[in-house]
C-alpha cells in the first residue's frame, strides 16, 4: 500500500512560511554582525545586501532595509557624517533588526537601529593591525629622520579641488599673508570611498618626482569613518616610503588616523598647515632681524674699541717710527762712508789685476791664432786634394754608367723596329692580290671598275683575271642573286 503525496502549491508554502515567521519572529528583535556589501537608496528608503564570511569564504548573505522614517531616527541620534561614513560598502556593521518573510519577495531584514560603537571599533583594530605591520616592517619612523626646511617655498599638494579644506589651505596660504612666494605643485585626488586609496598612493608616488620640499596631504573634515581611509596601510606606507617630508592636515581635533602618526608633521586642518607655513616663514624672518641687530651693535662695540685701540696704536708707531728711522740714518750714513772707502781700495787693485791679466790673454791670444793658422792650412790643402781626386771618380762612374744606359736603350728600340718591321712584312705578304688569285679566286672588273661597285648592264663587256689568264667576256643574261 503506498502513502499518499500531499501536494502544495508554492504560493500555499510561502504563505505557510510569511505565517511561521510572523508568529515567531514579529515581536522579537536581534543584534546582529555583518559586512554590508551593497547599498542602494531609493526613495528616501536604503536597500542593503549584508553578508558573512569565515577565512574570506562567504557563509551567509541576504538583504536588508532601512525605511526612511527609521532612517530620519539613526540620523538624528548619529548624525548626518557618521552615517554616512558608516554605510558604505566593506564595512562592519552592527545592526538591530526584525526577521521578515514575504511570500513573493522571500526573507528579508527590517533595520531598525545601528550601533556605531561596533564599527568604530572595527576602525581602531585595523588601525591597530596597520600600525603593527608598519612598525613590524620597520617604516613607522621613517619619515621622522627627514629633515624638515625651514623655510616652505616648494609645495606638492594632493587633495580634492572640490573642497572647502583645498580651497581653506590656498586662500590661508596665498591671500591671508604678506608672504605669497610659494610654488604649489597641485596632485588632485578623491578623498571618500574605497578608489581614493589608489589615487592618494599613486599621487605621493608622482609627487615625489617633482621638485618639492615638503608633500601636504589635506581633508576637509568628516565622520571617523570617513577619516577611516587614513588608516589604510596602502597610504601609510606610501607616506613611509616618501623621500620627501609629509606634512596632513587631514580635518580633525580629536581623532588620530595612521597618515597623521607617520607623517613627518600633522595638523589638525589644512588652514593649521598653512598658517604653521607662514608661522614658520615669520619666525625665521624675526630670527634673522633680532640676529642682524644683535650683530649690528656687536659691530659698533667692536668697531669703538678697534677705533681706540688703533689710535692708540697709531700713536705709538708713529714715534717708534720716527725713532727707528733717525737712528737708521745714522747707521746708513756711517755705512756709506765705510763702502766708499772700501770701494775704492777694490777697484785700484781691481784695475791693477786686470791690466796684467788682460796682457795675458793678448799674448795668448795671438800665439793660439797663430797655431790654428797653420793647421787650418793644412786642413785645406787635404780637402783640396780629397775632394778632387772624389770628383774625378764620380765623373768616370756616372759617364760610364750613362753610357751603358744609351747602349741598352738603343739595343732595346731597335728589336722592338725589327719585331714591328717583320709584322708588317707579313701582313703585306698576306694582303698580296697574285696570293688571293692563287687560292682559286678571281677579280671581274667593268671599264676597269670592279663589278661590286658598278651597274652591270647586258652587252657589256668583262674582264675577269686568274692566276694564269686575263679572260674577256661578254655579258648576255643577268639574274640577281636572292641572298643579297
Amino acid at each position: 500500500m503506498t502513502d499518499e503525496r500531499k501536494i502544495f502549491t508554492l504560493t500555499q508554502l510561502n504563505i505557510s512560511l510569511e505565517k511561521h515567521f510572523i508568529e515567531n519572529f514579529s515581536n522579537r528583535d536581534f543584534w546582529i554582525t555583518a559586512e554590508l556589501i551593497k547599498v542602494n537608496v531609493k526613495s528616501g528608503h536604503h536597500y542593503l545586501e549584508l553578508a558573512d564570511s569565515t577565512d574570506n569564504q562567504t557563509t551567509a548573505q541576504t538583504r536588508a532595509t532601512i525605511w526612511a522614517s527609521t532612517y530620519s531616527t539613526i540620523l538624528s541620534t548619529i548624525g548626518l557624517n557618521e552615517i554616512r561614513g558608516i554605510l558604505q560598502p566593506g564595512n562592519k556593521l552592527l545592526l538591530n533588526v526584525k526577521i521578515e518573510y514575504h511570500k513573493i519577495y522571500g526573507l528579508s531584514l527590517r533595520v531598525r537601529d545601528i550601533d556605531p560603537n561596533y564599527s568604530y571599533g572595527e576602525i581602531e583594530r585595523k588601525r591597530k593591525e596597520v600600525i603593527k605591520k608598519l612598525k613590524a616592517e620597520n617604516l613607522f619612523d621613517q619619515q621622522q629622520t627627514l629633515r624638515l626646511p625651514t623655510i616652505i617655498k616648494r609645495i606638492a599638494l594632493i587633495g580634492s579641488p572640490g573642497t572647502s579644506g583645498f580651497r581653506d589651505f590656498l586662500n590661508e596660504l596665498f591671500n591671508t599673508h604678506e608672504f605669497k612666494q610659494f610654488a604649489v605643485k597641485e596632485f588632485p585626488v578623491r578623498v571618500q570611498g574605497d578608489a581614493a586609496i589608489p589615487d592618494i598612493v599613486a599621487a605621493i608616488k608622482e609627487a615625489n618626482q617633482y621638485d618639492a620640499e615638503v608633500i601636504v596631504i589635506i581633508r576637509g573634515g568628516g565622520s571617523k569613518m570617513d577619516l577611516a581611509l587614513f588608516d589604510d596601510y596602502e597610504i601609510s606606507k606610501a607616506i613611509c616610503l616618501s623621500k620627501l617630508p609629509v606634512i596632513t592636515g587631514i580635518g580633525h581635533e580629536t581623532d588620530e588616523v595612521v597618515a597623521d602618526l607617520v607623517a613627518r608633521q600633522k595638523f589638525i586642518t589644512p588652514t593649521a598647515v598653512a598658517v604653521h607655513i607662514h608661522y614658520a616663514i615669520q619666525s625665521f624672518k624675526e630670527i634673522m632681524r633680532e640676529l642682524h641687530d644683535k650683530m649690528i651693535r656687536l659691530s659698533m662695540v667692536q668697531l669703538k674699541d678697534s677705533q681706540e685701540e688703533f689710535v692708540m696704536y697709531s700713536n705709538y708707531l708713529s714715534l717708534f717710527s720716527r725713532e727707528l728711522i733717525h737712528f737708521w740714518r745714522n747707521a746708513f750714513k756711517d755705512q756709506e762712508f765705510s763702502i766708499l772707502e772700501k770701494s775704492r781700495t777694490v777697484l785700484f787693485h781691481g784695475k791693477d789685476e786686470l791690466s796684467l791679466l788682460s796682457h795675458k790673454i793678448s799674448s795668448s791670444l795671438n800665439q793660439l791664432v797663430h797655431v790654428e793658422s797653420k793647421n787650418l792650412d793644412h786642413y785645406l790643402e787635404r780637402a783640396s786634394m780629397f775632394g778632387l781626386d772624389h770628383l774625378r771618380r764620380e765623373k768616370e762612374f756616372v759617364v760610364n754608367q750613362f753610357f751603358n744606359a744609351i747602349q741598352l736603350q738603343g739595343q732595346q728600340l731597335i728589336d722592338i723596329e725589327r719585331i714591328v718591321l717583320k709584322n708588317q712584312e707579313e701582313l703585306l705578304t698576306l694582303l698580296n692580290p697574285m696570293k688571293i688569285l692563287s687560292s682559286g679566286y678571281t677579280i671581274s672588273t667593268i671599264d676597269d671598275h670592279d663589278i661590286k661597285d658598278v651597274e652591270v648592264l647586258e652587252g657589256q663587256e668583262m674582264k675577269t683575271l686568274t692566276t694564269k689568264y686575263l679572260i674577256t667576256s661578254k655579258v648576255m643574261n643577268i639574274k640577281e642573286n636572292g641572298n643579297n
